[in-house]
């Protein structure tokens, strides 16, 4: 069953690009290593109240795929870099993908 993990944060002042960048860094450079432990999909979005608070979200294809790139220490370096750019430490939701819809 699909592993989803969905994020929550909130840029620190003047920080918003930086984190965008951040995620297409992570693109760039990062993705195709994660594919090769299950990675699936990825998203970052921004609220429209609050351009600076952001929900992220990853599917891999299993839990154990996901704590797997998760334990990489490139993966965690590059979230310390990520972090240095928010107000706090983000809100976690990790769980199974139950339904998914597509157009």
């Amino acid at each position: 069953m699909p592993h989803v993990t969905n994020f929550r944060f909130k840029a620190k002042p003047g920080q918003r690009q930086a984190v965008i960048d951040s995620f297409q860094r992570w693109d760039e450079t990062r993705k195709a290593k994660a594919k090769t432990t299950g990675f699936m999909r990825g998203i970052l979005s921004s609220n429209l109240d609050d351009p600076d608070e952001f929900m992220a979200g990853v599917m891999f294809d299993t839990t154990e795929n996901y704590n797997a790139n998760s334990n990489d220490p490139e993966q965690g370096a590059w979230f310390q870099e990520l972090r240095a750019l928010l107000v706090a430490d983000p809100d976690w939701f990790n769980g199974n993908l139950e339904v998914q819809m597509t157009s």
